[in-house]
């Protein structure tokens, strides 16, 4: 009798990118790491739901943008963000609870998934989905049957401020973690990403000299 060894399964890791991109922008980031792990890591890449309007856009250069929509011209393509501000100083967010429902059906539909890769504005979102999923929140609902992830990978990722959800924070995230920034990263700086970073239990971290 001949054994045959099953070939070992991929890991499959839900890929969340930042704010103002896509999934398409997001899987072109990433096209050298996927062609170096195809053979052992699926790469899942999913869009925000959250359509941005251009006064929910970050940065200067994105005024003439805004001025253009004002004047009744369209936008080429869309935004779309996990979150966009409602007020920034008390941070108030919208569209959080959107992004969470929309990532419970991905959970359902696409998974089960070993991990989670959030860039910036992603990366934040990754860490409240590996929170709800320890923590079993209410936001989470009680028809999420998705275990804990195994582990997060997260580049320049953040805390949220908000009031209504620094809950997510208070108890340890024990999802096994590595945190990446750069020092000379000009929209998320180091101390930000450090923060988040401790909000997990023994987390591992990378920092470089870069944006």
């Amino acid at each position: 009798m001949v054994v045959v060894a099953a070939e070992p399964r991929k890991l499959k890791i839900l890929c969340l990118h930042g704010y103002e991109q896509d999934e398409d922008i997001f899987r072109t980031k990433l096209r050298l790491h996927m062609a170096r792990l195809g053979d052992k890591v699926e790469f899942v890449f999913v869009t925000a739901p959250n359509t941005l309007s251009p006064y929910d856009i970050d940065g200067m250069d994105n005024m003439a943008r805004a001025a253009a929509a004002k004047s009744g011209k369209t936008i080429s393509r869309e935004f779309k963000g996990w979150y966009a501000l409602k007020s920034a100083s008390p941070e108030v967010v919208f569209g959080l609870e959107e992004s969470i429902v929309f990532l419970k059906t991905v959970l359902a539909e696409q998974g089960p998934f070993d991990g989670i890769f959030g860039f910036s504005q992603g990366g934040l979102m990754a860490a409240v989905m590996c929170s709800l999923l320890e923590h079993r929140y209410i936001e989470l609902g009680d028809d999420c049957m998705h275990l804990p992830l195994r582990f997060a990978v997260i580049v320049s990722g953040y805390k949220l401020k908000d009031s209504r959800w620094t809950h997510v924070y208070r108890r340890p995230i024990c999802t096994p973690s590595l945190h990446i920034y750069g020092v000379l990263d000009c929209m998320i700086s180091i101390s930000r990403s450090m923060e988040l970073r401790d909000s997990f239990v023994q987390p591992s971290d990378h920092c470089f000299v870069g944006a």
